[in-house]
């Protein structure tokens, strides 16, 4: 009688979408912030509870096979989870994506997926911290964020969800939108469409006037195309994320959806403002914004806001502000929670219907 011999576990890098063996070598590399610099340590000689404790701080360094990347690393316990759940955030510079992202994170931090008994930690110490500092930070003084920097290829942040037994990374990818429409197929910036299982379209509510009529969404349709032409996982969730959407408060059907304080994710619910939000788009001629919907098989759609009113610049053609009231960011959850889901997750009622229309 044989027996097989499983071998090593393959996993991804979200940095440079390579697969490989995930091998402990017994060593651990620990982030000197002074010399923004990695030393490598052996951690063979160390008591369980110390080595433990290292390992969930401590990096290894990606092999990247392909040889197409600078060096860079991976959470020491990368392999010790199951795949991630890794999010693209696709859309235009001008769509509010960062802001979006930014609130996304904050609010998952804060506890606001506790009712659904998800709990939330930071996975990546050293890119959460940088996130803090360089988004949330800001944000939450009432600074308006930059857009997205270009040539970005890496993941903005990687959380830790834990529920109902389940142990599982979640990654979220913010590119610029320039980036996304390159044609260059070197170009590493849109690199995270191999690997993402995943994703949220984002559309702001003043490009649903700019963009009436056009019938295009370069930024939508090639990263559509590329997620599509993937060889494996070519239909996955999505939703769609009307974002700025607190300049529609009063205008029908977004003020419903806006004055409501909690979210309420019945499949009713989510089927009814997903109809809603399509309609909203489509009778404003923003038909190129519904092309995911379109695409894939699952899809909801969300009317949000990330930080709840309209940033002030106190100089005329300068390219950040302020916002005069702060932050009151609406439903920038929902995405999320209707994206966990549709992936199996969040165990929701009715959660298979989930972006089945």
């Amino acid at each position: 009688m044989s027996t097989a011999f499983a071998g090593p576990r393959a996993v991804r890098c979200p940095t440079c979408a390579d697969q490989f063996p995930w091998i402990d070598q017994g060593t651990v590399s620990v982030y000197d912030e002074t010399r923004t610099a990695y030393d490598e340590v052996d951690v063979n000689g160390l008591e369980p509870v110390k080595r433990a404790d290292l390992l969930r701080r401590g990096y290894r360094r990606c092999p990247n096979p392909s040889a197409d990347m600078p060096e860079h690393y991976l959470p020491a316990t990368w392999g010790d989870y199951a795949d991630p759940l890794a999010i693209g955030l696709v859309g235009l510079t001008s769509s509010g994506k960062t802001h979006l992202l930014t609130a996304m994170i904050r609010e998952a931090h804060r506890g606001g997926l506790l009712p659904y008994g998800v709990q939330v930690r930071p996975l990546d110490f050293v890119r959460h911290n940088s996130f803090k500092q360089t988004f949330i930070g800001p944000f939450e003084r009432g600074v308006e964020l930059p857009g997205t920097g270009s040539d970005v290829v890496d993941a903005a942040d990687i959380l830790l969800l834990r529920a109902g037994g389940q142990v599982r990374p979640l990654m979220f990818f913010d590119v610029n939108g320039e980036d996304l429409k390159n044609y260059d197929v070197r170009s590493r910036a849109g690199r995270f469409v191999l690997s993402v299982n995943a994703a949220i379209f984002v559309h702001g509510a003043e490009e649903v006037r700019n963009d009436a009529g056009s019938g295009e969404n370069p930024t939508f349709e090639l990263s559509i195309e590329r997620i599509l032409n993937r060889p494996m996982l070519s239909d996955i969730p999505v939703s769609i994320a009307l974002t700025k959407a607190d300049r529609l408060r009063y205008v029908p059907p977004a003020d419903r959806w806006l004055r409501r304080a909690e979210p309420n994710f019945a499949w009713r619910d989510v089927r009814a403002e997903s109809r809603d939000v399509y309609a909203y788009l489509y009778r404003s001629g923003a038909i190129a914004s519904l092309a995911p919907y379109e695409s894939f098989s699952r899809c909801s759609l969300h009317f949000v806001s990330a930080s709840g009113g309209d940033a002030v610049h106190a100089e005329r053609g300068r390219s950040s502000g302020v916002f005069p009231r702060g932050i009151r960011p609406l439903r920038v959850l929902d995405p999320l929670i209707s994206l966990l889901s549709m992936t199996g997750f969040l165990r929701v009622p009715e959660a298979e219907r989930m972006g089945r229309w």
